[in-house]
């Protein structure tokens, strides 16, 4: 028994310029807290933690993010980093 079907070779696109390249987009604050949120929910704090960093990194202010980060570390059992999340 044998292949029943030709082998087809694959072609790969080529990039000619920088601008061919599709630009990287940078997440609303909402879409990341809104996913950091969903994370939570399903108790994967350690992802939820990267997206609400990300948040703070951009606005280290922001009061659902900072609380968000409080749940998080006091979740994960962080009891002082998350005292200190609230000051």
């Amino acid at each position: 028994m044998g292949r029943t079907r030709t082998k087809t070779k694959r072609t790969v696109p080529v990039v000619s310029a920088a601008s061919d390249l599709p630009s990287k987009s940078i997440p609303s604050i909402p879409s990341l807290l809104d996913k950091a949120q969903e994370l939570i929910m399903q108790c994967d704090y350690g992802l939820a933690r990267m997206f609400v960093k990300r948040v703070l990194d951009r606005e280290p202010t922001h009061a659902d993010a900072r609380e968000m980060m409080g749940v998080v570390l006091l979740e994960t059992g962080e009891i002082d980093e998350a005292r200190s999340v609230s000051d």
